[in-house]
């Protein structure tokens, strides 16, 4: 039945599909969700997947060319991933506050996100420069082999160059993600991919007239394919044609005050995704203590860990944006069925990726290497990806689809215990104490990821059945 408005009185507006109340019919619900969801994913997935396909590319390349340097290029990545992942967390606050203005239809307050967040972004990305430049002292209070200290110690200089670069393109792919539109970040990774993967042989083996750098090759590379994607998104947005109804260009004046919420929103999820890299950092480390074929076992394995946690990242992601949407209409059911959908969706996903993994380990480590050592290793890792898979991705959709819902210090404190207070003492005992090696590291990581998805799963069960209040509107 329909009512016709009063005499006199304003026809309302037609409702956007992705801005309208919840439909009256469940399944209706279910179905746009999930319809919403994946129109999202596929994306900001690619983009995600992107990312890691550069390391795996990376990887590969290094790994035929020499094990030892595979080594080095691994342990030099945990201090520069750990902070850029720290960076990341600091910067999710762009994504949701821009999926809250989206939901309240308040375009100039999503775009006065954005342009107090990039100079946030260029301020995290110079201090972040100089701690990476500053590894030595943590691969040596660690107790790596001098061996890998010094040739790590030169390549995390050199990756430390692309850091600002790193947390320019996140920024403003966030702002874009946002406001649902991923594509522009997705077809620039693409293109970036593609200049990797020629640059990246040249480099590393002196092909196309190319000096020869190993390693060094390779860490160059990604530097300047960071800086090349950065300019990229930054002059699509400066440039695009709607760019007035967001004020793009009205100035940073006031940045640090305007940034406030989308700053505290990124402390804790700074917090969180620190802690949690920094202790895949621990364990990558535990990895090197063990010595060169570990090490190099240890970063095949979580490569490709890395490679698929993109897709939960993207489906995350997308979580996150559609939670933030409801939340920024007020409308908690919606809210609810959002992150539930996500959570879901994202461990169903992440089962079947790693079914490959399980049934074809030994062809999947020869794609890496020919180390017959480092082949057996890294087989015996890849059997428990069925187990791993689902509960990291599943935790990772939790998490966002709380972010979404502005829920801000009780994940972190989830994540503290799970990866901080569980997966490192229990990945040491595994692999030092029963002597299980590499194999033991991952049971830890299994283990803790079993305890984040749970306790997130249970906090999202409070949060989501909580009264949204309402949000003063800002420009």
């Amino acid at each position: 039945m329909s009512i016709a408005p009063q005499d006199g009185a304003p026809a309302p507006p037609p409702l956007d599909p992705t801005l309208s109340p919840t439909p009256l019919y469940p399944n209706n619900r279910v179905k746009r969700h999930l319809s919403e969801l994946f129109r999202l994913a596929l994306p900001v997935t690619i983009a995600r997947l992107g990312m890691l396909i550069m390391a795996v590319v990376d990887t590969i390349v290094v790994g035929n060319y020499d094990s030892a340097a595979l080594a080095y290029l691994n342990i030099a990545h945990a201090p520069f991933t750990s902070l850029m992942v720290t960076g990341i967390g600091l910067l999710t606050g762009v994504m949701v506050m821009t999926s809250h203005a989206k939901g309240r239809d308040n375009l100039m307050a999503a775009g006065a996100v954005w342009r107090n967040a990039m100079p946030y972004a260029v301020l995290i990305g110079i201090v972040f420069t100089v701690l990476t430049m500053q590894s030595d002292w943590l691969f040596k209070i660690t107790g790596q082999p001098v061996e890998i200290t010094d040739h790590a110690g030169d390549l995390a200089m050199i990756l430390a160059i692309g850091m600002p670069a790193a947390l320019i393109y996140i920024t403003c792919a966030f702002f874009l993600e946002g406001l649902q539109r991923p594509l522009p970040g997705m077809v620039l990774m693409i293109a970036a991919n593609l200049v990797n993967l020629v640059l990246d042989y040249g480099l590393v083996y002196g092909a196309f007239g190319l000096p020869e750098l190993g390693a060094e090759g390779a860490a160059w590379t990604s530097s300047v394919i960071r800086w090349f994607m950065a300019f990229g998104l930054l002059g699509y947005i400066l440039l695009m044609k709607s760019h007035h109804l967001y004020g793009i260009r009205n100035g940073f004046a006031g940045w640090w005050r305007g940034s406030r919420d989308a700053r505290h929103l990124g402390y804790a999820a700074g917090a969180s995704q620190g802690m949690e890299t920094g202790a895949f950092a621990a364990m990558q480390l535990f990895a090197g203590r063990l010595g060169v074929i570990a090490a190099a076992s240890y970063g095949i394995s979580m490569t490709l860990l890395a490679l698929m946690f993109m897709v939960a990242l993207g489906l995350a992601s997308a979580t996150s944006v559609r939670v933030g949407i409801a939340y920024g209409r007020r409308d908690r059911p919606d809210m609810a069925l959002a992150g539930w959908i996500g959570l879901l969706t994202t461990m169903c996903v992440m089962l079947a990726l790693s079914i490959p993994l399980y049934l074809f380990p030994d062809a999947v480590a020869h794609l890496f290497t020919q180390d017959v050592a480092v082949l057996a290793t890294t087989v015996s890792v890849l059997i428990l990806m069925p187990i791993i898979f689902p509960t990291d991705g599943g935790q990772n959709a939790a998490i966002s689809a709380l972010r979404g819902a502005g829920d801000k210090w009780a994940p972190t404190i989830l994540h503290l215990v799970s990866y901080i207070f569980v997966m490192i003492p229990v990945g040491y005992y595994l692999s030092f104490v029963l002597e299980m090696g590499v194999r033991g590291l991952f049971w830890g990581i299994a283990i803790a990821s079993l305890v984040a998805v749970s306790g997130l799963a249970i906090r999202f069960l409070i949060v989501s059945s909580r009264d949204i209040p309402e949000h003063p509107e800002q420009i």
